[in-house]
Parts: structure tokens; C-alpha cells; sequence
């Protein structure tokens, strides 16, 4: 059996590499590098999916600095955001001096915890502007409850879909659940470039504006004439090529991680806690994250030591692990003097979680392996009774 990727680029390369060269000769014969057809077919097809429309940036943590600065989020305003996160969430707010608020996550779905979010507005009263919630693994946060606590206290929601390009609630598709949604580019993405890339999606056609002329100095329609300070933050022509070969096989692939997720659900739910999706959800799984039950009187530490000696195991057989979020954001030394509340889920989570193979082009055979040796370890490690 050949090597099992963690994700694979490879395979997925090979199935789109003759259009890809199409669409790179068009570019190079042109020396058209930047914005061009690709760039506005590309925004076009994103916004058809979206349900919004689409202003294409050069990365996925540019297009949540752009969403604050449209916004206008001022220094020392507070935002409510998950800790059980990567950085870039956080990362945009204090870049632009603002406060991110950490909160905990729910113990089903892994998004941010209304509840929690709610108590995070009450204790910050006059003081938080908005909430960046997560669609964290590829499933959409719980965006009606959130759309509906924001509204009412007059806060701002911005759809962080940098993993969750794709999915959809029963409301409607990613992309259309926010004031604004960003979504990153990044190659190991459920739809990524051969490089960085980002976009942002809104129905608001004033802020779409306002987003177009941001990512491009804050050039007003003429010119040479500016209406903001502004970011150097387009996606380049190339990238917009790479991106359009791949939408050809997008949903495709998606039912593909659709069926690698029922069966991981399948054979290891017995003995891991398992992604569980809310009502109506579909997940893009850009990540299969499952976590290793506490032994009794088993301490955070012990669990997490446990899980990354399964880890070490599954890596020791061929099959990569990866370990996401721990520590969480509001443990890391740049972030740990923001305010958070109770964090009980997002501690356990980062003590025992960790992520399996997970691309469009996992065979039953690399399954079967997987599988068989997820268990092996699972049972080696597991805690003295």
C-alpha cells in the first residue's frame, strides 16, 4: 500500500494539472498578473455558491483584518471570539489594537458557545463591538443563535470560514449565515490555491464596496484617489486559475469527505468520541477531529500526555496525526492577558482531541489501515484501571 497523507495534494494535482496549465498559459500569455477575467470568473462562481457577494484578498487572515476594518473596529473595542481556534482570529483584532474576549466552545459541535458568548456581552457591556465566530473543523457555528444575540444588543457577527467554504446549515449555505463571512485559501484547505489566498462574502452592496477598495490601498473608484487608509490585499491571477480548476471538482470531493467521515463515524464511534454535526448541517470536514474519553480519575494532563503518546503511535505505523489548538489561544504567551471566561470544554478539548487523515482520496484500503491501527494505539495507550 502506498504512503497515507495526512492530505493529499499530490492526487488531487494529477486530476486538475491539464486545466490548471490551461488557465496558467492564458495568464502568462496575457501578463495579465493581477485581477483580470480569472479574478472576476472566480469571484462570480463564489458568490453563486455563497449566496453573496464575493470580494476575493490575498490571504484568509487578511480578509478578517479587512472585515474589522470595514467594520471599523477602533483600538480598544472588544470582540468576542473563541479560544479553541488558530491564531489568525484573534491575531487580526489585536493587530488592529482592538481586545479580543475569549470564550469556550459547546462540547457537541466544538463552535463557539452562545451561551458562553452572551455572558462574555454582559461582563464587557459597552465595550464589545462584535463576535468572530468560528466554523471550526468545517461545521457552520450556530449562526442563527448568534444572529439573534447580536442583533440584539446592536453587535456586528463575522463568519470566520476559513475551514468551512462549502458547508451549509439548513438556513442556507456558508457565505450567507453573516454580516460578513471570510474564508481562506490556504493550499491545505477543502479548496485551496498553490499559495495564500482569501475572500470575504457579504449581501451588503455598500460594505462590498468598501471591502473592494480596501483590499486595494483604499483606492477610491478613480485612480490615484483615496477614500481610506487600506491594505495591499489582492489575490493574484495565477492563484484565481488554481482556484477555478479546482471548483470544477469541488463538490465532487466533498461528498468523497462526506463518505471518509461516515465511515471513520462508523468504526471508531465505539471507541472515540466522534464529530457530531447540529440539525441540518453539512461540514466540508477539513478536518476529522475526534478525542480520547477521560479515564477514571484521570487529570487534563495525564489525558493529554495519553493522547499524544497515540499519536506518536499512529505516527510510528504510517499513519500521520496532527494535534490542533493546544494550548488554545488564551493560553499562548501574546494572548493570555486578554480577558476569557470559564473555559472548561476548550481545556478538555485541547488535552484530548486529535485530527486523522482526511482528503478526498482515501481508498478503502488506506481506511481499513488507518482504522486498524487508530485502535491499536488507542488500545496500547489506554489509562491503568
Amino acid at each position: 500500500m502506498s504512503k497515507i497523507s495526512f492530505i493529499d495534494l499530490k492526487t488531487q494535482q494529477a486530476r486538475v494539472s491539464a486545466r490548471i496549465g490551461e488557465h496558467f498559459g492564458a495568464v502568462l500569455e496575457k501578463c495579465d498578473f493581477i485581477g483580470g477575467a480569472f479574478v472576476a470568473d472566480l469571484e462570480a462562481r463564489l458568490a453563486d455558491r455563497a449566496g453573496a457577494a464575493c470580494v476575493t484578498c490575498a490571504s484568509g487572515t487578511d480578509a478578517l483584518v479587512l472585515a474589522l476594518m470595514a467594520l471599523d473596529l477602533q483600538p480598544g473595542d472588544h470582540v468576542v471570539c473563541p479560544s479553541y481556534t488558530f491564531a489568525a482570529t484573534a491575531e487580526a483584532v489585536a493587530l488592529l489594537g482592538a481586545i479580543p474576549v475569549f470564550v469556550d466552545v459547546d462540547a457537541v459541535t466544538l463552535n463557539i458557545d452562545v451561551a458562553a458568548t452572551a455572558q462574555a456581552i454582559a461582563a464587557h457591556e459597552g465595550h464589545v463591538k462584535g463576535v468572530i465566530a468560528v466554523d471550526i473543523f468545517g461545521q457552520p457555528a450556530d449562526y442563527a443563535a448568534l444572529g439573534d444575540l447580536t442583533a440584539r444588543h446592536g453587535l456586528w457577527l463575522i463568519a470566520d470560514a476559513a475551514q468551512s467554504f462549502g458547508a451549509r446549515t439548513a438556513a442556507g449555505p456558508v457565505g450567507s449565515l453573516a454580516a460578513i463571512t471570510t474564508t481562506s485559501f490556504y493550499p491545505a484547505k477543502p479548496l485551496g490555491c498553490y499559495g495564500d489566498g482569501g475572500a470575504l462574502f457579504t449581501a451588503d452592496a455598500a460594505l462590498a464596496q468598501r471591502l473592494r477598495s480596501l483590499r486595494n490601498h483604499g483606492q477610491a473608484q478613480q485612480r490615484y484617489l483615496y477614500d481610506a487608509v487600506g491594505l495591499c490585499s489582492r489575490l493574484d491571477t495565477l492563484q484565481a486559475g488554481v482556484l477555478l480548476a479546482k471548483l470544477d471538482i469541488f463538490d465532487d470531493e466533498l461528498a468523497a469527505r462526506q463518505r471518509v467521515a461516515d465511515h471513520y463515524a462508523t468504526q471508531l464511534g465505539d471507541l472515540l468520541a466522534v464529530p457530531r454535526l447540529a440539525p441540518g448541517n453539512r461540514s466540508t470536514w477539513a478536518q476529522y477531529t475526534v478525542a480520547l474519553p477521560a479515564g477514571a480519575g484521570e487529570t487534563l494532563a495525564e489525558l493529554a500526555q495519553r493522547r499524544d503518546r497515540t499519536v506518536a503511535r499512529l505516527a510510528a505505523r504510517g499513519v500521520p496525526a496532527q494535534v490542533y489548538y493546544a494550548p488554545a489561544m488564551h493560553r499562548q504567551p501574546p494572548y493570555r492577558d486578554f480577558p476569557h471566561g470559564a473555559m472548561d470544554v476548550t481545556e478538555r478539548l485541547s488535552a484530548s482531541t486529535f485530527s486523522l487523515p482526511m482528503h478526498a482520496y482515501l481508498d478503502g484500503e488506506a481506511l481499513g489501515t488507518i482504522v486498524h491501527f487508530v485502535r491499536e494505539a488507542c488500545d496500547d495507550s489506554a489509562p491503568a484501571v
